[in-house]
């Protein structure tokens, strides 16, 4: 999507181009990448489609009629396929983005919250499933006060609302 990874002894270093390129992908083995990868894809400078993720509509929410919903409620452009996502990249506004009680989706609304300002990401505390403190994480490695963590004010909840809290 034109970024490099280097892996080294201090571990994996994400060098981005500036610019994000779509990409036409078969994530079946691995489907858990879908809501960042759309999220991405999003912000990208070409179309992408994501192909092989139908069994994503059995997980904690229905993963593609989510992502279609929530990107197209930021002023997207994404339309479900049988077993993935076609996303025409428009510019998006901020907004709340709907977590449906599922971690990925709202890690996946935190990535777009990078780069369009006003996008509140509902109920940030899902992520708790899988990396308990993610909202102290992301403040951590964006150098960021906890209540921005690369959003808008209060995005991620009030310090009460956060995991942990």
């Amino acid at each position: 999507m034109g970024g490099t990874c280097e892996l080294t002894e201090h571990g994996l270093t994400f060098t981005g181009s500036g610019r994000i390129h779509g990409i036409d992908v078969d994530l079946g083995e691995v489907g858990e990448l879908t809501p960042g990868i759309a999220a991405l894809a999003a912000l990208a400078d070409s179309p992408s489609t994501l192909t092989g993720v139908a069994h994503l509509r059995l997980h904690e929410t229905d993963r593609l009629a989510a992502l279609t919903k929530e990107i197209n409620g930021l002023g997207g452009d994404v339309t479900e396929t049988a077993d993935g996502l076609v996303i025409r990249p428009r510019p998006l506004q901020g907004g709340p983005f709907h977590t449906y009680d599922d971690h990925r989706m709202a890690t996946a609304a935190a990535v777009i919250g990078l780069a369009v300002p006003g996008v509140e990401v509902e109920n940030v505390g899902t992520t708790a499933k899988t990396l308990p403190d993610f909202p102290g994480l992301w403040t951590g490695m964006l150098g960021s006060d906890p209540d921005t963590v690369g959003v808008s004010p209060g995005a991620l909840g009030t310090p009460a609302e956060r995991p942990g809290a």
